[in-house]
């Protein structure tokens, strides 16, 4: 089969976000037709209705009846279900928050539909939490749909091994209908690590270290102030070197990262301060850490973007894992799908958003 006949993909997504997974299949050049959508969030339904016009866009999977044939089949189902239950930043409560149970939702469209594919995303934290009796729970009605229907595999990813600077795991669980399976569940293998530089826009004026946030915001004012400090008093270069400041949070909470940025979250939808700009992370720097680019038109807020980002799951990292799972599934055959990451053909800053480093970068060599 040619590239040209290659048929498309059929994608539902739950939980759809920034709608991550067909940015990564558009990326991969490989066609697909968006069958269907869903979010609570009225911004997020704004975006995706604004970028990508699904045939359906639910508004909660938690009262989408599964068995009606109005609910559509797909071959690839992919769901970041709430990690707020599970993340060590929230509650941890688990199945008894409300949120939890939405991967029960998941659950029951991959039961009543049964895609060929199904890839569900969620935090770190959900591999221990209750002492690994949830992500027992989990992998158990996994395996049991169908009485067992599914090859389910599942790995811990990190975005910063898989060719961008955040860090950020991830537990990625892969299903494959066992009767459509041609090649066994395999993840993407870690490269390595990259600078931040070519994620940030070049420096247009030197910074100093008298470049702080607003005293209106005295938080985050003496956490970049202290930090700043801090580092210097290390013999380190901080206005050279870029550091990430986690401004936003507490002081006793204040962490600092060199050479890349922590993990996103939606409650840092404004960007983490970056030392060597003298300013918080911009939009399109943001993107670029979670492997995205502006492909899309913005139809919400700054920062409801932000939020999304900060939700989203890594398109670099989709993208590496798509790579290996659409062949085991017999999807996307003789199309060369290509890893632009492990390849190290991705400089962001400098060929996909087009722009290049000053030739004189304005810094002092000695600060």
């Amino acid at each position: 089969m040619t590239a040209e006949l290659c048929p498309p993909v059929l994608v539902g997504t739950d939980c759809s976000g920034m709608e991550t997974p067909l940015m990564a299949l558009s990326r991969l050049e490989v066609p697909y037709k968006h069958v269907f959508s869903c979010d609570v969030d009225r911004h997020v339904r704004k975006h995706i209705a604004g970028n990508f016009s699904p045939a359906q866009c639910f508004p909660d999977l938690m009262t989408r009846d599964n068995s009606s044939p109005t609910t559509p089949s797909v071959q690839l189902y992919i769901a970041g279900f709430p990690c707020q239950p599970f993340s060590s930043a929230g509650l941890q409560k688990g199945f008894k928050d409300k949120r939890g149970i939405v991967f029960y939702g998941c659950a029951r469209y991959i039961d009543s539909k049964r895609p060929w594919i199904f890839i569900l995303e969620n935090v770190r934290k959900l591999i221990n939490h209750d002492g690994g009796k949830t992500f027992k729970k989990v992998m158990q009605t996994l395996y049991g749909i169908g009485n067992g229907v599914y090859s389910v595999d599942w790995k811990l990813l990190d975005t910063q091994d898989h060719g961008v600077p955040q860090s950020r795991q991830r537990v990625y669980i892969v299903g494959i209908l066992k009767d459509r399976q041609r090649s066994e569940i395999r993840f993407p293998e870690t490269i390595p690590r990259v600078s931040i530089e070519t994620f940030l826009d070049p420096v247009d004026i030197a910074p100093t270290m008298e470049d702080l946030p607003s005293e209106l915001s005295k938080t985050a004012h003496r956490n970049v102030k202290r930090t700043m400090e801090d580092l210097a008093a290390r013999g380190e270069r901080p206005l050279w070197k870029t550091f990430v400041i986690d401004h936003g949070s507490s002081a006793k909470r204040c962490s600092v990262v060199e050479d890349k940025v922590m993990c996103m979250t939606k409650s840092r939808a404004a960007g983490h301060w970056g030392t060597s700009r003298g300013r918080p992370m911009n939009l399109d720097e943001m993107l670029r850490c979670q492997g995205m680019e502006r492909c899309f038109k913005q139809v919400t807020t700054n920062r409801q973007l932000g939020i999304m980002i900060g939700n989203a799951m890594s398109q670099n990292v989709l993208e590496r894992l798509l790579i290996k799972v659409l062949p085991a599934a017999g999807l996307a055959l003789g199309r060369p799908l290509v890893d632009r990451w492990a390849a190290g053909k991705v400089e962001l800053a400098a060929q996909t958003m087009k722009r290049q480093k000053k030739s004189t970068d304005p810094r002092p060599e000695v600060l």
